[in-house]
């Protein structure tokens, strides 16, 4: 079920992607990945207890960094840091790419989209290298006209920054696109860049959950040709 509530009559020239759950059913070990990420701030001298592996992994950097500034650890301390935070990432990305699958029905939604001469991008906090081999893996590079990952830019999602970069790159206004996602953080980043924003609905999460967000909602990325028609 498709539930409509983006304003129709609005020029639409782009629908920008989320990667993960959205596009590629990842294999990524998240909690895993959080937990090594948490053990090794620790050991860096960011407070025991302070972190944990329910919060996003830039809650878990913001915090940290927080943290470490109180405490007189120096900037260029703080970007080291990050710099080797970043690293565990990119392992734990890069090692899950053989039991990633691709979304059903997005080969079909991609064609779909530019066919109709939609640009299309792709705005993710995972890294270069596995977006590109990921993409490359399903055959779908070729449909995007511009990616953005998290260590293509010094401040990835939620900040707006990344999306601002990712429509530059696009020659796309926030008005003229369209961003689609599978978590409210993705939701957060659409609103402070401008950007509208459609919530795909993951396995398990409700309408009321979804929408209790305050985002439009879809149930399959086949529902975004449905979507972009009522808009045009």
């Amino acid at each position: 079920m498709m539930h409509s509530r983006i304003r129709v009559g609005l020029c639409l020239k782009a629908v920008i992607f989320d990667l993960d759950g959205t596009l590629i059913n990842s294999a990524i070990p998240f909690r895993k990945m959080k937990s090594k990420i948490i053990q090794y701030l620790e050991s860096e001298g960011v407070t025991p207890g302070l972190l944990n592996d329910g919060m996003l992994n830039f809650e878990i950097t913001g915090k940290a960094a927080e943290d470490l500034r109180r405490k007189g650890t120096s900037e260029d301390e703080i970007k080291g840091i990050s710099r080797q935070v970043s690293q565990i990432m990119n392992q734990f990305e890069l090692e899950s790419m053989s039991n990633a699958t691709l979304i059903e029905d997005v080969l079909e939604t991609l064609t779909h989209l530019r066919a109709k001469g939609l640009k299309l991008g792709i705005m993710t906090r995972s890294c270069r290298e596995y977006v590109d081999r990921i993409l490359g893996k399903f055959g779908v590079r070729e449909f995007f006209d511009a990616i953005v990952a998290r260590d293509d830019i010094e401040d990835p999602k939620p900040n707006p920054k990344h999306a601002f970069h990712l429509l530059g790159l696009l020659a796309v206004p926030a008005e003229e696109a369209l961003y689609v996602g599978d978590h409210w953080s993705d939701g957060e980043c659409a609103k402070k860049a401008g950007l509208r924003f459609v919530l795909v609905r993951r396995c398990g999460q409700t309408n009321q959950t979804a929408e209790g967000l305050g985002f439009q909602t879809i149930d399959s990325i086949r529902d975004i040709t449905k979507l972009i028609e009522a808009i045009e």
